[in-house]
């Protein structure tokens, strides 16, 4: 995506975020298999710090592409790399696969 795309899509979120009533959970994905990009650095601060009256979520997708036995470590790993406080949940999520979506369902509903 270009600077001039980024910039655009960034208006865009930060205007539905500020107009938008109805919004019950601001659900961020992240890449389970890297560290958060700049592009998620900046997302998750700006969602932390601009639209932080709406609860948030973070799932970290793609959770079938790592060793099950490693989901755990990489999701908290990712959580103190973003949210060191861990005041905001962390959960693994496979759209592909379908895996680890009970918890992630669970954690939606809550805000329903």
């Amino acid at each position: 995506m270009s600077k001039q795309e980024q910039v655009k899509v960034g208006n865009f979120i930060e205007e539905y975020l500020q107009i938008r009533k109805e919004i019950a959970l601001i659900i961020f994905l992240i890449d389970i298999r890297h560290d958060p990009t700049e592009n998620d650095r900046l997302m998750y601060d700006y969602i932390i710090n601009k639209a932080g009256t709406h609860p948030c979520l973070i799932i970290a997708n793609k959770a079938d592409k790592i060793a099950p036995t490693k989901v755990e470590a990489r999701v908290l790993e990712l959580q103190n790399l973003l949210n060191p406080l861990k005041d905001i949940a962390f959960l693994p999520f496979s759209a592909e696969k379908k895996i680890y979506t009970d918890k992630v369902w669970e954690e939606i509903e809550k805000y329903l």
